[in-house]
């Protein structure tokens, strides 16, 4: 079962799995790792769609771009929760240094944020992240059911019940 909250897709039923791959005795710092690296594929059709969705909207002009600068559409991608104890994934603007552009003397990072917040010349722009996510809602959730399923389905096996 999934549920989508303002900011983003929260798969739930995770604790389920939680449980079931702590019943065949997996640590739950391993069992954090693999439910992550199963719903990273769904992620990844998330990424994309945002990728897209952000081309769509930015990148109407045909230009060259600069030596040396990484295109913004680039630094949407999938970040695993690091700090929490939870299993999860981030998928939007990453934040890192994209090109040597120096904004107020620092450098230039989440140019894909600031083009959808807006700034003190540009209006914001529509919301695509959200726009994308609402796009791509069944088939992330398919591919995450899906992966859960077959990493359930692994772990069993392994644990010798089938």
């Amino acid at each position: 079962m999934a549920k989508q909250d303002n900011r983003g897709i929260r798969v739930q039923g995770i604790q389920d799995v939680e449980r079931s791959l702590k019943k065949l005795g997996l640590a739950p710092k391993k069992s954090r790792t693999l439910i992550n690296r199963a719903l990273r594929p769904a992620g990844m059709i998330l990424a994309r769609v945002m990728q897209n969705e952000y081309k769509k909207e930015f990148n109407k002009n045909n230009y060259k771009r600069k030596e040396g600068r990484t295109p913004t559409w680039k630094t949407i991608g999938v970040v695993t929760a690091r700090k929490s104890r939870e299993p999860g994934l981030f998928v939007g603007p990453v934040k890192r240094k994209t090109s040597p552009i120096k904004v107020k003397g620092k450098d230039s990072f989440n140019l894909t944020e600031m083009q959808i917040l807006g700034n003190a010349i540009q209006d914001p722009r529509p919301d695509i992240f959200l726009k994308s996510a609402r796009k791509a809602e069944s088939r992330v959730y398919m591919q995450a059911e899906k992966d859960l399923d077959k990493l359930l389905d692994k772990m069993i096996k392994q644990a010798g019940f089938k």
